[in-house]
């Protein structure tokens, strides 16, 4: 295939998948159709089905593109976060990219409120489901782990407890956020609620 050729194709498939975030935000996965995705930027919908048998498999790939595309954009890597500022100013960084990211936050209303899960959908796309919910808790697991080892946190603190703690606190506050049920600015809130946290497990640096 010549190189336009497949620059072409692929432009078609970022649209495709834009077309489809747009209507699934919307409408809702379910009652969101090929001809509906198609029709909203002037493709066929045999085009569409040239890039994906079904929405199942549009749906994985618009996860998989969503997630790595927001790691991507990590302050810094976890197995790099040796100091509770270095955590701090991490978790700071991925709050404004997800607050800056009109886009992002769509996927996530979306995957939170209009997704309608089934047992057949997550049987399809379980690879993706599982990665995308436990990465999180992993990662802070990891980084709680090398700050004790650093002397960064009480060496008496349960990282497992505190990165369930954490987890739980970022999840409200961002779903809080994302639906919009009061204003609130996402960073300071997310922040606030970090050092509420963690000063009770940091040691102090004389």
């Amino acid at each position: 295939m010549p190189r336009r050729t497949k620059e072409e194709a692929e432009k078609t498939k970022e649209a495709v998948l834009q077309s489809a975030l747009d209507l699934f935000y919307e409408k809702g996965y379910s009652r969101t159709t090929f001809d509906e995705i198609a029709k909203r930027i002037n493709l066929t919908k045999g085009a569409v089905y040239w890039h994906f048998r079904n929405k199942a498999d549009l749906l994985a790939e618009l996860m998989n593109i969503k997630f790595n595309q927001q790691q991507e954009l990590a302050y810094i890597k976890s197995n790099e976060i040796l100091t509770f500022e270095a955590f701090r100013n991490s978790m700071i960084a991925d709050a404004m990219h997800i607050q800056d990211n009109k886009d992002y936050c769509k996927f996530l209303f979306f995957i939170l409120y209009q997704m309608e899960w089934s047992e057949a959908i997550m049987q399809k796309i379980s690879g993706q489901i599982r990665e995308i919910r436990d990465f999180p808790f992993f990662q802070i697991k990891e980084i709680l782990t090398l700050l004790q080892k650093n002397g960064e946190i009480c060496p008496n603190v349960d990282v497992v407890e505190i990165a369930s703690i954490l987890l739980c606190m970022w999840r409200g506050v961002l779903s809080v956020y994302i639906c919009k049920t009061y204003p609130m600015n996402l960073v300071q809130t997310l922040t606030k609620g970090f050092d509420l946290v963690m000063d009770g497990i940091k040691v102090e640096k004389n």
